[in-house]
């Protein structure tokens, strides 16, 4: 398989730091180029708490923004190609659509591993965006 563009989606989780550090040197050795993905979920019901809610999305944007910098200047620093995207939504579904617009070759990505009646009640982004990606995904289980 010819790698040459990673999407690499992070929550900022542990799990997905240690996808991102297992994905570095993989990518850097491939020569390919990184797109690290972020996607903030925004409830739109309007109530009497909207105001504090805008307010608070504002401070997960620029939060939000500013550690997938710092993630694109340090794959910069490893030598490596990079940018990031933000979106706002359904997380595998922007996965899944922004992979296939950036024609990206391969998606990595953490996952819980969960089995059972877990699986079943918390569902599984990662297992999602296998299931709909059009290209190949690599997920990195939890420890």
């Amino acid at each position: 398989m010819d790698v040459k563009k990673v999407l690499l989606p992070t929550d900022f989780s542990e799990l997905s730091n240690r996808a991102i550090e297992e994905a570095i040197p993989m990518i850097k050795k491939l020569g390919a180029e990184v797109v690290f993905v972020h996607v903030l979920e925004r409830l739109d019901h309007p109530d009497d708490m909207t105001a504090l809610f805008d307010e608070g999305y504002a401070y997960l944007m620029d939060r939000s923004n500013a550690l997938l910098n710092d993630l694109v200047l340090k794959a910069k620093q490893d030598g490596i190609e990079a940018n990031a995207s933000l979106k706002n939504g359904v997380p595998y579904l922007e996965i899944v659509e922004l992979a296939e617009k950036e024609g990206v070759d391969l998606i990595v990505m953490g996952t819980h591993g969960r089995k059972g009646f877990n699986h079943l009640m918390m569902g599984s982004q990662a297992e999602r965006v296998l299931r709909h990606a059009k290209c190949s995904v690599m997920t990195i289980k939890a420890q």
